[in-house]
This record gives C-alpha cells, structure tokens and sequence, in this order.
C-alpha cells in the first residue's frame, strides 16, 4: 500500500513541479479503490465529469484513474486543471525525454496521461498532455481508460487512443485500480473543489469490461506531503446509482476502507407481457431470461415476442425468447413485442394463399389460383376480386387490423361466332344475365366480277350482322353466307317506257342502284319508288340463277285524255290534273282535245276539265286513256235552234190541219 501511494504523489508531482509552483507541500487525495476481486486485470476506466471553473490559487486539480503493475511500474490518465498558465512537456518518454510542449490556460481542463516504467525513481515526467479545453465543455462526461493490447498498454479518451507504452508486462498483478480527485502541490486545505461525478468504475479481464461491484473509499495524502493539515476533500456514493460517486469539497470523509457501494446489481425486466421483475442479484449471479413467443389477445390478435434489448454489462439483446444471462452491472431487459393479426383469405372455388398471422403495418401478400374453373362446356366459374379492396388476383394489403377476405365468383357463360369471312367481334366470356353484342367485321366477300357471298343469318336466330344475346347459357353461332350474282334490272313501264326508281326494294332491304348482287334463288322484288310513289312490280319475285339482266314490268301508264263534245268533236279547254303523290298539273289541251301524261303509277290520275264555263270531272286507274265528253255553249245554241225549228214546224203542221177543217 505504501509503494502504491508513493507512486502516485510522484505521479502529480512530476507535472506540478513543471510550473514552479513555491512553498507547495501538500497532496490531498480522496476517491475509491476497488474491492480486491479485480486484481489481476488488463486496464481500467472511469467516466469523469467535466467541471470549472475551480477556484484555484495554489497547485492544480487533478481527476484520474491508475494503477500499479504487476512488475511496479505505474499508469494513469484523467484530466488536470491548473492554477496558472503556462507550457506543459508533452510527448515525453525515458529514451527521448519530451519532444513537444503545449500551452495549458489557468483554470482550463486538459487532459492528461502519465506512467512510470518498473524501477525508475527519476520523478521525471513521462506521457503526454492534451491541449488547452480539450475535455471541455462543462458538466459533459470523459471516459478515460487504459488497457494491454497486444504487448503495449493502450491510453484512450472517449475510445479515441491518445497513447501507448510497453511497461514489461500484460496485468496488474495483485493490485487493483484506484480513482482519485487530488489537490496536489497545495499550500492550503480551504481551497474549494467543486465536487466532481465519476461513473462506471470498470476493469478488464482478458479483453473483457467487468465493472466494479464494490467500491472502497480512500481519503490521505500523497507521500512526500506533509500531514499536519486535515485532508478536507471527501467521496460519497451517488445514491441510488451502483458504481457513481462523487469527489470534492463539502462532501463526507469517511474512515479509508469504508465500503460506498456492495449493492451488487440491480436486474430490471419491462414488459408489457409475460414476465416483468425490478431485483437486486449478487454480482456474476446467473439469471433465466424467458418469455412466451405469443401472448393471445383474442382469437385474431396476438403479441408476438421479437426480441430482447438490454442494457448494462452482462444483458442481452436478441431474439431468443429464452437466455440466460450473467449480471455484472446494473441491467434493464425490455422485452419488444410486436402486435400481430390474423388475416383469414377464403374462397369458394380454387387454391388461395396469404392467410396466416402478420405484424401490424406490414403488407400481407394474397392471391388466388386458377382464375377459373370450369362447370361444364361453355361455362365456368370467373374470380372476380377479392371483397371490396381490388379485383386483382394478386394484391398486398396492409394489416392494422384482423381481416376477413372472401374471394368473389361471376358465373360466366362463352358466347362466340365464327365466319369464314373476316372476324366475329364481340366473342367471349359474359357474366350471367349481362348482353353479348356478336358482330360481323365483313358481310359480304367478292368472289369474282360478277358474284360474291354474302351474309344470309346466324344460323336460324337471326339475319342482321349485329346481334344482342343475353349470357344465360353457352351460345355459339355460326355465320352463315350464300352467293349473290350480280343483276342488272331492266324497269319498264305497261308502256314500255324504261323507268328509273329512285328506290326500291330487294328482300326487303333497300337499294338505289339498279345493278346489285342478288342472292342466288327466289327472291322478292319491290316495291320501286317512282315519282315518290310506291309501286309494286307485276313480277313480285325473281329467280336468281346466274348473273345478266332481270326486266321488271310495273303498272306505270301513259294516260292521255282526251276531251269531246257530245258530237264527237275535240274540245280545246284547260285541264286540272291530280296524281297520287298529290301533285297538280294545270295545262290546255291541244287542238285535238287530248293530252298524255306519261309514266303515271297504276294510271292513278283525276281531275276535271274546264271549258267555257263549263266543267267535267274525270279519273283514271289502271288505264291508258280517259274520254270525256262535255255540253257546249254552242252544242246548247244548236239545241235551242232545232227545238225552235222544231216547235215551229209543229205549230205549222197544226195550223194547216185546222184550216183544211
């Protein structure tokens, strides 16, 4: 124990006595020291609180971690503050003394790490100081460690290396680490030190961090300091934290030895389910983490154990719902649990995918398989989506929620055509009770100049190329062609006029054309329009054999009236005609009394004729002339004469009787 202390007075010391401080005789040290379970070790580490301004006059601050070596050499790191400024020796070793120095402000942290090799008792500095603030700001936490790696000891700041040194040999041997707040080279005990927080005092055995269960105070002096005044500067435990105390002014100073904390560790498990504790446990104890993989909520939602997330030396953190853990520190367990629902994918015909359980906010895959299924010839069950979210056969949803999904069917019947000319749109699979519309693309093929085929029915439904059918059953229709011969018709009237319909009928289907392609047989003909009058041939249907002429008679007349006294004489008056498609036609008769009107439908013509006051009415049907005979003015005159004439030779008859008498 006293080699220990001498170490680390000269320790302080050596960088003390490098600002020439005068009358300095006083070292006062307090902190811990850990039990002795941790002899033997590879390193140590503290986590040290940043604090000043200290209101120093005399000496400097210092805070650390160190430790004598197996073989008695001596390292340590922490940070300094000083009570002047002024050049420090940096980059210092026993080979090539200091080959750098830098410039440390009055009441200013740097960090700083020392050692001594085995057996040198020169009180030179060796190691290296930080820069000016650089373990600043305040109230922010350090940790300083060193540690053997690989046949050096290893200095860190904050896990950052900072330094090295080969000290001869790889472990502490029976001693054990100590941290220590220290007013060195001091003229006084009344100066304040604001208390400083050390944390996490920790040691490493083979590589591996154990931290310190127990934890003893040490409050003296460094050796070479005088005595006489009391060591003021105490430690106290951080209650209710293991492993945290607190060193400065103000604070207890309790007899060396006195245990600040053998609590051993504190295991918490938080879980919202399954097992829950808060314990205290002796350091190294063995502890069976466990809980349920699923704990059920109702029948479709589940909490689903996804891991463990632990906290301190020693936890776990995983996916193993079972573990065993050793507890070398304080230690939280929180198990994580994840929400889960089941999705339940149904479907009254084919193979559906995607039931099963899944954590909330996640896309649940489903999908469904054949698309169809057939019910017999023509007829097939269709998939026509899934519920109201999507008609797609494969879709991702996300779960929030338990779900019920239900595959809907449509009974679908083939409704389809064929046609050995061109192509049938509209074939296909319709719904049950939709319409189908079928439709011919061509109704008609040339085959050569002079024939063609053309489109006759769908079968013996129906004779029009677009056609409705209502998907009640399996329907499939074929369309049906026969050869048309191209006819050239040849309209005459009962006069043998050569007429020109504007239009007329062929198989009731209207043309304007008088050369077009009839289907080969019998076939009706008419009626023709002429004059706007409908008139229906004498030869009603033809017979279709091969192409040329077909002569058409229809009932069209020449209708020449003629107009005649009652002696036969031709009366030149004017006439009035009307004709069937309600024209009039007003015109003189010619010097012989007649006039012809050609090409009248069915000779359908009335009317009268007007002469000198008198007239006389007159039609026609059927018929090539019209005679009409009138009374005259002068046929009146001649009348008048010869009845005087004749009225006259009576009265004289008579007279010459009476006289004879």
């Amino acid at each position: 124990m006293r080699g220990f202390e001498i170490l680390l007075s000269v320790a302080l010391l050596s960088i003390l006595l490098l600002l020439g401080t005068a009358n300095a005789q006083y070292w006062f040290q307090s902190g811990v020291r850990s039990s002795q379970n941790y002899s033997f070790n590879n390193g140590a580490s503290i986590s040290i609180e940043t604090v000043y301004p200290q209101q120093l006059q005399y000496g400097s601050f210092g805070f650390w971690v160190g430790e004598i070596l197996n073989n008695g050499a001596f390292i340590q790191v922490g940070y300094e503050i000083p009570n002047q400024s002024g050049y420090y020796p940096t980059n210092c070793s026993p080979n090539t003394k200091c080959t750098g120095k830098v410039i440390v402000k009055k009441g200013e942290p740097s960090w700083f790490w020392e050692y001594f090799p085995s057996g040198d008792n020169s009180n030179s500095f060796y190691g290296s100081v930080g820069p000016n603030d650089s373990v600043g700001p305040n109230g922010t936490f350090n940790t300083y460690s060193f540690k053997y790696v690989n046949g050096e000891w290893n200095i860190y700041l904050n896990s950052e290396l900072i330094g090295s040194v080969n000290l001869g040999t790889s472990n502490s041997g029976q001693n054990v680490p100590t941290v220590f707040g220290e007013y060195a080279n001091s003229n006084n005990n009344n100066t304040y030190m604001e208390p400083v927080t050390f944390s996490n005092l920790t040691v490493y055995k083979n590589g591996i961090p154990e931290k310190v269960s127990t934890g003893y105070s040490y409050i003296g002096y460094g050796t070479g300091s005088l005595h006489n005044l009391r060591n003021n500067y105490g430690v106290k435990e951080v209650a209710p934290y293991v492993n945290v105390f607190e060193v400065g002014s103000g604070l207890p100073t309790p007899a060396n030895f006195t245990t600040l904390w053998s609590y051993g560790y504190y295991l918490k498990v938080i879980s919202n389910y399954g097992y829950r504790a808060n314990a205290q446990y002796s350091p190294y104890a063995n502890f069976n983490l466990s809980e349920p993989k699923y704990v059920y909520l109702s029948n479709n939602t589940r909490e689903h154990f996804v891991g463990w997330r632990g906290a301190g030396t020693g936890s776990y953190t995983g996916i193993l719902n079972s573990t065993k853990i050793t507890i070398y520190s304080n230690i939280t367990e929180t198990a994580l649990w994840q929400t889960q629902y089941l999705v339940n994918v149904s479907s009254s015909y084919g193979n559906v995918t995607g039931s099963g359980w899944y954590d909330n906010g996640t896309t649940a895959t489903i999908s469904v398989s054949p698309l169809n299924i057939s019910t017999g010839p023509g007829s097939r069950y269709h998939f026509y989506g899934f519920g109201n979210i999507s008609t797609n056969s494969k879709i991702g949803t996300t779960v929030t929620s338990p779900l019920d999904i239900n595959a809907i069917w449509e009974k679908q019947y083939l409704i389809s055509g064929a046609t050995s000319y061109g192509n049938v749109t509209g074939s296909g699979w319709y719904n049950s009770n939709t319409t189908a519309h079928l439709s011919l693309s061509k109704t008609s093929q040339q085959i050569n100049a002079t024939a063609e085929k053309v489109f006759i029915s769908w079968g013996n439904v129906s004779d029009n190329s677009t056609i409705q059918i209502l998907s009640t059953r399996n329907v499939n229709l074929t369309a049906i062609f026969g050869t048309a011969f191209k006819e050239t018709l040849v309209v005459k009237s009962e006069s043998g006029n050569k007429l020109k319909p504007s239009l007329f009928y062929f198989d009731d289907k209207p043309y304007r054309n008088l050369t077009l392609f009839m289907l080969e047989g019998t076939g009706k003909i008419g009626p023709f329009e002429i004059g706007r009058v409908n008139v229906t041939p004498i030869n009603s249907s033809v017979d279709v054999l091969a192409p040329g002429n077909i002569d058409i008679l229809l009932p069209v007349y020449n209708v020449t009236v003629y107009a005649r006294n009652i002696f036969g004489a031709p009366i030149s008056g004017t006439v009035e005609a009307h004709f069937q498609n309600g024209t009039v036609f007003q015109k003189r008769l010619n010097v012989n009394g007649s006039i012809t009107f050609a090409d009248v439908p069915y000779g359908n013509v009335s009317g009268e004729i007007n002469y000198s006051g008198f007239s006389s009415k007159f039609s026609s049907s059927y018929s090539n002339n019209v005679k009409v005979e009138m009374v005259t003015p002068a046929i009146i005159i001649v009348i008048v004469v010869v009845t005087i004439a004749i009225a006259t030779f009576w009265f004289y008859l008579q007279f010459r009787s009476e006289k004879k008498r």
